[in-house]
């Protein structure tokens, strides 16, 4: 399930408000009052975006590290050049 901000709101939503934000201010037409509210709304925006990244990162670093805790169930091990295969279709040069 999805992260959620505290007002319930998922990321892509706060995501595609933020987005309509900077369009009305890049489109400008809007008064500096209206432009500065537009902004203020964006920067809050804003702020619950990286508070959920945040917290999307930490889930993601605390499964890195259960996984790493875990030993790998395949060890890799050093191929040794066997020449029997040269001339084969294992043989790289072929």
């Amino acid at each position: 399930m999805g992260e959620k901000a505290e007002n319930g709101e998922s990321f892509e939503v706060l995501y595609a408000t933020l987005e309509e934000k900077a369009r009305q201010l890049e489109e400008g037409g809007l008064t500096l009052e209206e432009s500065v509210k537009t902004y203020e709304e964006g920067a809050d925006i804003a702020l619950k975006l990286r508070a959920l990244l945040d917290k999307a990162e930490l889930r993601v670093r605390e499964l890195d590290t259960k996984l790493g805790e875990r030993e790998p169930a395949v060890e890799e091990e050093q191929a040794l050049y066997d020449p029997e295969f040269e001339g084969t279709a294992y043989d790289d040069d072929a």
